[in-house]
């Protein structure tokens, strides 16, 4: 029979192992959770209409590229007739074009509330976005977490604000 010490180690064994489990766990659903990102597909994956009313709405797109966002909705990436980098949003509601900022052009209203009110956030992406005729900008913000090979983006938000910089929220 054994031991109340035996006993007693046994059942430090099992919690341990149950510590371990759910700490595999954890960390899959953390893993599984960065992996959610918008994946670049093949044109042939996008549907007909979406293609027609691309080609339609951008003439002279170059190196297009497209990623699907969700169920619903694709977008491509492309350079213009212009060599201007430059994005389009389908979904099933209509679509959005968007006019890609480069980073030596951020209005200094967009870096500064950037800079004092999301600390430890990084801008990815500014965009110029077009809905029904009316312009906003857009800003893609996240936080940069992991070790040297393993970067990932972190908490990722999207700041709007009006054609004068004004900051309208997330």
């Amino acid at each position: 029979m054994p031991t109340i010490e035996q006993h007693n180690e046994h059942y430090k064994l099992l919690n341990m192992k149950k510590i371990l489990v759910l700490f595999a766990a954890t960390l899959l659903i953390q893993v599984a959770a960065f992996a959610q990102k918008p994946k670049e597909v093949s044109e042939k994956d996008v549907a007909v209409r979406i293609i027609k009313d691309f080609q339609s709405k951008a003439k002279g797109a170059t190196g297009v590229k497209w990623y699907q966002i969700d169920s619903t909705t694709f977008r491509a990436v492309y350079t213009d007739s212009e060599g201007d980098p430059m994005a389009m949003q389908f979904n099933n509601k209509g679509f959005e074009t968007h006019y890609i900022i480069r980073p030596e052009h951020y209005t200094a209203a967009i870096k500064d509330t950037v800079k004092n009110n999301y600390h430890g956030y990084t801008i990815n992406e500014v965009y110029i976005r077009k809905v029904k005729g009316v312009y906003s900008y857009q800003v893609c913000i996240a936080k940069k977490k992991g070790i040297l090979w393993w970067r990932k983006e972190a908490d990722p938000k999207l700041l709007n604000f009006d054609t004068s910089g004004k900051f309208l929220g997330e």
